[in-house]
């Protein structure tokens, strides 16, 4: 494989890597609860299930760490009489180490916590 191609599909913008990373955890933690939530359905429809008072076990993500070992690639865009400067990276495996003979004492750690924070409170009741 030609490297400019491997690099182009290894190589994400910062912002989007972050983005997808947030997303999957959000994802993840919205399946949890229609789990939950159809089990608590299934437990309501139940009346044996119901009178015995079960509720449905409810599964919460008290926070990610992440730790990126990656390549950092800074490129500059031209936009109209404009530049700018954008962070791309790229993960550190063995193809992109083997490809680009790329020393991996050279990479970089980017670290990421997501935390749950409870939802702004409601003044006035609306």
């Amino acid at each position: 494989m030609n490297n400019k191609i491997l690099e182009e599909k290894l190589a994400k913008p910062l912002e989007e890597v972050m983005f997808h990373l947030g997303r999957g955890i959000a994802l993840t933690q919205m399946e949890l609860d229609k789990n939950s939530m159809a089990i608590q359905v299934m437990i309501d429809n139940n009346p044996d299930l119901k009178k015995l008072g079960l509720e449905s076990t409810w599964y919460q993500i008290p926070e990610v760490d992440i730790d990126l070992k990656i390549a950092v690639h800074i490129v500059e865009e031209k936009e109209e009489s404009t530049k700018r400067k954008r962070i791309f990276v790229s993960p550190i495996n063995a193809t992109y180490k083997n490809e680009f003979n790329y020393d991996v004492s050279a990479s970089t750690s980017i670290k990421m916590k997501i935390v749950p924070i409870p939802p702004p409170i409601k003044i006035g009741g609306k």
